[in-house]
């Protein structure tokens, strides 16, 4: 059975939970490459993490680096959108 793809508010909530893991949970701005990402997410489609990444730039969630993007970190509001919830819930 094939798994059901995520949707893209579970996409980019999978991908700035990936950033976070990977650089440590340390405060912004601490950076990561997006081959890193890529694998933690387990996501052969570079374009669509490539898509993800520059909606949540635009959203400012996350800040990249390079042409084309090499590493990213993520912003302060991007940790407040993954950081658990009163009462315990997340949103990633």
């Amino acid at each position: 059975m094939v798994a059901k793809p995520p949707s893209a508010a579970e996409f980019i909530s999978n991908l700035l939970n990936a950033v976070h893991d990977l650089t440590g949970r340390r405060s912004p701005p601490t950076w990561t490459h997006i081959d890193k990402v890529q694998s933690k997410l387990g996501i052969a489609n570079a374009d669509a993490v490539e898509a993800a990444i520059r909606l949540a730039v635009a959203k400012g969630w996350l800040r990249s680096d390079g042409d084309p993007t090499s590493s990213i970190t993520l912003t302060v509001a991007g940790v407040k959108l993954i950081e658990p919830k009163p009462g315990g819930r997340t949103n990633g």
